[in-house]
């Protein structure tokens, strides 16, 4: 490349260059030209007529973990832990129903638990965890 054109290609090389970051700022302009701002009510709505706004308390009695298991002969065992936030003992009744087909059972057995303690329950049906493992449903609840 003779010098004459040379010296003109650096030329516009350098224009173009010179340009490109005005040009790149301006079409980002638009993205960084107001800071992201909080949409919707500025304060929250009104609590409901007769109802209370304040979040409910926890129960003192609740179902802290539960899992099931095979009993030697094969039988389904549900079991777990039932926690008492309270500052009494109280006794809770342990709800455990499993359903399969359609058909539920049911199970039901109460456990005493200390203050800030948790207590143990298991319960066994008389359906197979094969069975159950074969599209069961499980759930375990406090009555």
């Amino acid at each position: 490349m003779p010098s004459d054109e040379m010296s003109a290609y650096m030329e516009t090389r350098r224009t173009v260059l010179r340009a490109l970051p005005a040009s790149v700022l301006a079409l980002l302009g638009g993205c960084l030209g107001s800071p992201p701002h909080g949409t919707g009510p500025r304060r929250p709505p009104d609590a409901p007529a007769g109802q209370s706004r304040q979040t409910p308390e926890k129960p003192d009695l609740y179902v802290k973990t539960f899992d099931f298991d095979e009993t030697e002969n094969g039988n389904l065992r549900v079991f777990g832990d039932v926690g008492n936030r309270g500052d009494v003992e109280r006794v809770a009744t342990v709800q455990v129903r499993v359903t399969r087909n359609g058909k539920e059972y049911t199970q039901e057995t109460t456990v005493t638990v200390a203050s800030g303690t948790t207590a143990s329950f298991s319960v066994t049906f008389g359906i197979s965890q094969e069975t159950f493992l074969n599209g069961g449903s499980l759930n375990v609840d406090l009555v």
